[in-house]
């Protein structure tokens, strides 16, 4: 439906156009009339742009529009150049986090593949020594940069300025990175006016906090490199600024799967080049990424702004050290004995093989969760690990707050603290002793994919990012967060927005459910909306532009998924369909085709509806999943019942298996069934062929199933609770894969939406969850701006 904005242009130029074919036969008096007409034109499109411009920019911005409100600026009526200027192109910002810091040219040419994303056709990008009064330009910030700073007074190489004029468009920074952000605002007022005309104005902004951030558990989950650079780019688009990569963790010891340590999850993602004693944390090489691939990820990232910061957890949720090296275990036996003459040099070295790695100024060494009664071992391990990375590399370090209550000794001052929970860390004590410090409160920042920590108090993480408790901190209406609010249950223990031991925030996605819990996508699907509503309150922070709440849904659903340079959402590949429930791909088998054929289609995401015509086994396969039906396990040799299995890239299989239509629809815990509260048997399905098989997948209830228009299931996966309480069975929602097709697949149909007036559909039952899907509300949105086109075009037509 965003098509509507662009409906009224043409409309109204035809009607311009019209017009002025039969004035010019007229009298010489009417050059005054069509002229007046030009004027009517330019200002019924920016009254067009004002009634249908209710979308904002994530962050926000103050624009200085205009007045009167006259004239528009259209890419379309000028040469596809953006000119950068020469000595600006040549510029690096040196103050930041990373090493590598680009040029402002680099920087140009993410902005002139992201505007050739957006716009389509062939953009250039030139050099020059004189800018042109026309045109899109990059360059240098404009008169005073000394007013760009961040809250705490600081100045920022990260502010710019956007103007927008009738002749075109410039972009300047006080760095080549606050040129970059410029741009991001800059498409994404493109996207917002799809393709029309913009409106006229002068904006200056710059960011609040210099840290800006998610953090990824890596630690527990594998992420392929590709995703990761993915995720970066879509995180760079709402201007944040640093990818915390939580690189080593293990599955919790006290859920189940912990009969012998030693075969519990632990995963370290980094291999080990250099030093191939350290080999030994390495358990699923394939599931590593090489030096080679680690500096492409920090590479892609830097290009888009954002500075990965590795972390390499110990003495906590270290099993991946303790498997390897058991003497060095206490009693629970993923935390180190740091009383072991070999625990503290073991982690040097692990340190010593890749800061070498690591393109930043500081790097995460965890420090997560240690036994409180050895405050006084944990606290020297903290300060001699400070000690040894800022001589080898002269990076300063992060640490997780953590209880540590020691009479005799100190955490060394010079470490970064980032606090994540009361009791473990106090904010107001941590800026009273004079410690720097990042805001990852879990009340606000914690996400624990698939499923929350019922019954662990105090914070029951939610499986997707909780937008409300931004919009609404400390459940205050309209009391939006930003870095400076960590408290929101006494909420006068705040720090001042200006506090200059304040870094700003990163929120964090968790995988303490086990690796098996979630696809990879899964977890862009939990920080998708996230992602852009922390990033605008971090960058705006209490100075700036607060959300719009009543139109948040819909600039999510239009700029998410319109995010250039990322394919997250998984919808590239095929056309881009407005209509929810619209067909995107048929394909029926003929008598000439072949029994294995190539769809080349790669993989769709949800919310889809896939429709199979299925006569015997087959094999559906993408890059991220494969869909087959097996003749099912049986104790009889003449067995043809059929199982429907799902399997992941990263090797995990989840069977079709029996639940209630009913069940999984608590809106409280999205896709959980619990397993004293149902009706469902889980066991896995059988089905008889021939069959027409249905899928239906959104994020919140997963992938769910019709055979011959009967419901019969889902896909899904078996969660322990927290200690061992409470199991479940929750929903995998998996992407459909459409590279090939091999075997007994006769026929199929692939819908962009779930429902579709199907009776039982996943639009019946299901659960309204602002977070998992917004698309319904950009498709409100898009209602609003149709009638708005046909009224306008029907008034002066």
């Amino acid at each position: 439906m965003r098509g509507s904005e662009s409906m009224l242009y043409p409309c109204l130029k035809g009607f311009a156009t019209a017009q002025k074919a039969r004035w010019r036969r007229g009298p010489s008096s009417c050059v005054a009339m069509r002229a007046r007409l030009d004027s009517m034109y330019l200002w019924l499109a920016v009254l067009f742009l004002g009634l249908v411009g209710a979308l904002q920019p994530l962050p926000p911005t103050r624009w200085h529009r205009n007045q009167p409100a006259v004239g528009a600026y259209s890419w379309r009526d000028g040469p596809k150049i953006i000119y950068i200027d020469r000595e600006f192109a040549k510029l690096r910002d040196s103050e930041g986090l990373t090493l590598i810091p680009p040029l402002a040219s680099e920087f140009a040419s993410i902005f002139l593949q992201d505007i050739t994303a957006v716009l389509g056709g062939n953009w250039t990008l030139q050099e020059v020594d004189n800018l042109p009064a026309s045109g899109i330009v990059l360059g240098p910030m404009r008169g005073n940069t000394g007013q760009l700073s961040y809250e705490n007074g600081k100045a920022s190489k990260e502010g710019y300025e956007l103007e927008i004029t009738s002749d075109g468009v410039y972009i300047g920074g006080s760095g080549a990175r606050g040129m970059f952000w410029g741009t991001r605002t800059f498409l994404q007022e493109l996207l917002i006016a799809d393709r029309s005309p913009l409106s006229l104005g002068h904006t200056i902004d710059a960011p609040a906090y210099v840290t800006r951030g998610f953090m990824l558990d890596a630690g527990r989950k594998w992420y392929s490199k590709d995703f990761l650079k993915d995720l970066c780019t879509y995180g760079s688009f709402f201007k944040l600024s640093e990818f915390h990569y939580h690189s080593s963790d293990n599955y919790p010891l006290n859920r189940g799967r912990n009969e012998t340590w030693t075969e519990v999850f632990s995963h370290f993602s980094l291999y080990p080049e250099t030093n191939t004693e350290l080999q030994g944390i390495i358990q699923r090489k394939n599931e590593t990424l090489s030096r080679a691939d680690f500096e492409e990820f920090q590479s892609h990232c830097v290009q888009r702004g954002v500075t990965v910061i590795p972390e390499i957890e110990a003495p906590g949720h270290a099993l991946a050290i303790t498997k390897w090296k058991p003497e060095l275990a206490l009693a629970k036996k993923d935390l180190l004995n740091l009383t072991h003459p070999d625990a503290i040099p073991t982690v040097k070295a692990i340190w010593t093989e890749f800061l070498p790695w690591f393109q930043t100024k500081e790097v995460h060494i965890g420090a997560d969760e240690y036994d409180a009664e050895l405050a006084d071992d944990y606290i020297n391990f903290v300060n001699e690990m400070r000690k040894f990375v800022e001589e080898t590399s002269g990076k300063q370090i992060r640490i997780w707050g953590t209880h540590e209550p020691s009479e005799d000794l100190r955490i060394h001052k010079d470490i970064i603290v980032q606090h994540w929970q009361y009791g473990q860390s106090d904010p107001i004590q941590l800026q009273n002793d004079n410690y720097q410090l990042i805001n990852s409160e879990d009340w606000w920042a914690y996400m624990s994919l698939k499923n929350d920590h019922s019954p662990i108090l105090p914070a029951t993480y939610p499986q997707f990012y909780n937008n409300t408790r931004t919009m609404n901190f400390a459940n205050v209406p309209g009391w939006q967060w930003n870095p400076a609010l960590f408290n929101p249950v006494n909420t006068s223990q705040q720090l001042e927005p200006y506090a200059s031991v304040n870094k700003g925030a990163i929120l964090a996605a968790w995988n303490d459910n086990g690796a098996d819990a979630t696809t990879q996508l899964e977890a862009y699907y939990a920080m998708r909306d996230g992602i852009a509503v922390m990033a605008a309150r971090a960058w705006s922070g209490a100075r700036g532009v607060n959300i719009s709440a009543e139109d948040l849904a819909g600039s999510i659903a239009l700029l998410a998924s319109k995010a250039p340079g990322q394919n997250l959402d998984r919808r590239m590949s095929l056309p881009q369909i407005q209509d929810s429930n619209a067909q995107v791909l048929q394909w029926t088998r003929t008598r000439s085709t072949p029994f294995n054929i190539s769809l080349s289609k790669d993989s769709y995401g949800p919310p889809y509806t896939l429709t199979l015509n299925v006569s015997s086994n087959f094999e559906l396969s993408g890059p991220d999943t494969t869909l087959s039906l097996v003749t099912a396990p049986s104790n009889t040799t003449n067995s043809t019942s059929k199982s429907l299995i799902f399997t992941t890239a990263d090797n995990f299989p989840y069977p079709l298996r029996s639940v209630s239509i009913d069940d999984g629809h608590d809106p409280g815990h999205p896709g959980r069934i619990w397993m004293n509260q149902s009706s469902s048997t889980h066991q896995a399905v059988s089905m008889d062929l021939p069959a027409v098989i249905r899928l239906e997948t959104d994020v919140v209830n997963g992938t769910r199933v019709w055979v011959n228009n009967q419901f019969v299931g889902r896909f899904e996966v078996f969660i322990y609770g927290g200690r061992n309480t409470l199991f479940s069975w929750s929903q995998m929602a998996l992407v459909a894969p459409l590279n090939e097709i091999r075997g007994g697949v006769d026929g199929l149909v692939l819908e962009a939406g779930v429902g579709g007036g199907r009776p039982g559909g996943n639009d019946s039952g299901a659960i309204t969850f602002s977070n998992g899907t917004g698309r319904r509300s950009e498709k409100e949105a898009g209602f609003y701006r149709v009638a708005v086109s046909i009224v306008l075009c029907l008034f002066f037509l």
